[in-house]
């Protein structure tokens, strides 16, 4: 009987080694992808890589990551761990009282562990300021505004052995002194979402996610207009967002942590706040130019659209690394041009929650400071000598002062600017970046248009050769 036990259980265990084995290969059982984890993907076979060791290394991640039943067997693992010791193996995921979900990034910051330092701190404020005080004179606004952080607003649910690390210097409250200090537009959304807690009518933040919810980014949207109307003595159009429904089906990013504990059984939701947008707008009403340049805590607008029914284009600089318009990516930052981007924006908003700060704010100021606030005067000044010098880039510039109501000296200096942007922003535009520019560019394109006719040669060449003298030039 002994020996038939053995049997089996040998039986048993050769089963069970092998399964995985043939469900990576024939795939037998349908299996859910885990989600926030990026799979490795099989390599190619190639010679070199092979005798380098790359290729074996690499299909080693690549079976570890593929293997049979995974998913099944993380998400077990993860039930295990947060039914009995209410913990979890997810990236950056921190259980909190009431298994409450947060993301470390934002406890860092609210214990001071990841502060920035004064001296730091004081640098950028200083830079933000100065280029605060440079837009002003060209009659826009720069305004900083910082979103609620979930670890902010509920401390009280954040794990004990996070708050007794907790330290009395941090990026945020160092950050906000320095803009009261100097003066900076700030809307601190941090402190007055907390000090109004108890007083909204809805909750403004989802249990298992860690951006605020619908109703919570209404709440900030409209206060960001408010601020905006008033300092720039406009009436934006109006927002309502009084009638609102509760549905535990959650939409966007209300349920983006608990994605990320990949369970066997998947938590239940609770039900959150959704309200119904209306807008109204007149003859009178003013959509403001604005840019907004942030982090993912403004997403959550543009990916209701809400943006567009305010400001006259919805523009959105990811981090400052990516272009957004209307939730669509188009362009990295760094291949556009920053004066061409800021000469006809009104606002631009940089905003920021308590898990980037220590990012804040993301390079922006710190090209713009080089544009507008250091002494650029004698370059500028050869750079306008040089268009002077030029008839047929002078006549164009002529024609693009009265296309745009504006005075010759004034279209001389935008475009000095201009191409000030590129040599001290982005000096490595090559050839097909210009050609890029000038075809994005009405008014250059119609200048190229008149050259190529006089000359007898197609567009497209014209367009080269001043792509290729403008690159020239400004090597």
């Amino acid at each position: 009987m002994q020996a038939v036990f053995k049997y089996i259980l040998g039986f048993i265990i050769a089963i069970a080694l092998l399964l995985p084995v043939l469900q990576s290969n024939f795939g037998f059982f349908e299996e859910q992808p885990l989600e926030g984890l990026t799979i490795a993907q099989k390599p190619e076979f190639n010679k070199g890589n092979y005798w380098s060791i790359n290729w074996q290394e690499n299909y080693t991640k690549y079976l570890n990551d593929n293997f049979g039943f995974r998913p099944w067997l993380i998400r077990f693992y993860n039930q295990v761990q947060f039914d009995v010791f209410k913990t979890t193996k997810a990236p950056g995921v921190v259980i909190g009282k009431n298994d409450e979900l947060f993301i470390e990034s934002y406890i860092d910051d609210h214990i001071g562990k990841n502060f920035l330092g004064l001296s730091k701190i004081n640098e950028q404020t200083t830079k933000i300021k100065s280029v605060q005080d440079s837009l002003k004179t060209r009659g826009k606004d720069l305004i900083v505004v910082f979103a609620p952080g979930k670890a902010s607003f509920y401390p009280e649910l954040i794990p004990d052995r996070y708050i007794d690390k907790k330290k009395d210097s941090t990026n945020y409250r160092s950050f906000a002194n320095a803009f009261a200090q100097k003066g900076i537009n700030f809307i601190d959304l941090n402190k007055w979402f907390f000090e109004n807690k108890n007083k909204f009518k809805h909750k403004v933040y989802p249990k298992y996610g860690t951006h605020w919810n619908h109703y919570g980014m209404c709440v900030g949207i409209d206060t960001i207009l408010r601020y905006i109307e008033k300092k720039r003595n406009i009436d934006i159009p109006d927002f309502d967002y009084s009638i609102v429904n509760y549905n535990t089906k959650l939409k966007g990013n209300d349920f983006d942590i608990g994605v990320l504990m990949n369970l066997m059984i998947p938590l239940e939701t609770d039900p959150n706040p959704y309200p119904i947008y209306k807008y109204k707008t007149n003859d009178k009403k003013v959509k403001p130019d604005v840019l907004v340049v942030g982090d993912s805590y403004w997403w959550c607008q543009v990916g209701d659209d809400l943006p567009i029914h305010f400001f006259r284009e919805d523009e959105y600089w990811f981090y400052n690394k990516t272009q957004l318009i209307r939730n669509e990516k188009r362009k990295e930052i760094k291949s556009l041009n920053l004066s061409a981007a800021l000469a006809q924006r009104d606002v631009v908003l940089l905003i920021a929650t308590e898990a980037t700060y220590y990012m804040f704010p993301y390079g922006f100021t710190d090209d713009a400071y080089k544009l507008y606030c250091k002494d650029n005067s004698k370059r500028l000044t050869e750079i306008v000598t040089d268009i002077k010098k030029n008839q047929s880039w002078l006549q164009s510039l002529t024609d693009k002062a009265a296309e745009n109501n504006l005075t010759l000296d004034a279209q001389l200096k935008l475009d000095a600017e201009y191409i000030l942007a590129t040599e001290i922003i982005n000096p490595k535009e090559t050839v097909e970046q210009i050609i890029e520019r000038i075809n994005a560019d009405a008014g250059w394109m119609k200048t190229i248009r008149k050259k190529a006719e006089e000359k007898n040669i197609t567009v497209e060449q014209q367009v080269k050769e001043d792509a290729q003298w403008t690159f020239d030039n400004s090597k």
